[in-house]
């Protein structure tokens, strides 16, 4: 889409609004006012404002002059990678030589290894270092809640005293009739 094609399509819905507004919102207005409706003046008074706002002129656009790209033979999206992290991959004939290869590569920020964001997955991770937080450890994520709602928060005490069996060699056995000892 160009300029000159916005500009006019912006135009031309600015034009349709304030059409609408004079047309029809200002005559409902008023003849709410007529009927005496509450707190009717603020709402006309705000829609005159409004109209108004419509009605003045828009300043034009000032052109933007495109950049100019300038070619170049470096086409690489990444940045140069440490010979220490490239000798672990090329430098090991042991097994497991690319797991320790990426994870040293996973410890560099986004920014660090490309010239520029990729792909929209970047945004998160892109220049997070500057952010106010630091990020929580996500080993220990859940601990805090098993803390919270398995154990208890007191030491154990002792079960009170009516858990306890009577106490002395008298065991009663009673009904709602009678009352028997043994």
């Amino acid at each position: 889409m160009t300029h000159a094609y916005c500009a006019d399509a912006w135009r031309k819905s600015s034009r349709r609004q304030r059409i609408w507004y004079t047309e029809h919102l200002m005559p409902a207005l008023l003849a709410a006012k007529e009927k005496q409706v509450r707190d009717i003046d603020t709402l006309i008074g705000m829609t005159k404002e409004l109209i108004d706002i419509y009605n003045e002129p828009a300043a034009k656009a000032i052109p933007v002059i495109p950049h100019e790209v300038v070619p170049s033979d470096d086409i690489s999206l990444m940045k140069p990678i440490e010979p220490a992290v490239l000798d672990l991959l090329y430098g090991s004939t042991e097994k497991g030589a690319a797991e320790r290869y990426l994870k040293a590569r996973y410890k560099k920020a986004p920014e660090d290894k490309f010239y520029f964001r990729l792909a929209t997955s970047f945004d998160y991770g892109w220049q997070q270092k500057h952010s106010r937080m630091k990020p929580r450890d996500v080993n220990r994520g859940r601990c805090a809640i098993l803390k919270d709602t398995f154990y208890r928060k007191n030491n154990l005490a002792p079960d009170p005293v009516h858990y306890s069996q009577p106490a002395g060699g008298e065991v009663s056995i009673c009904s709602e009739y009678s009352c028997h000892f043994n």
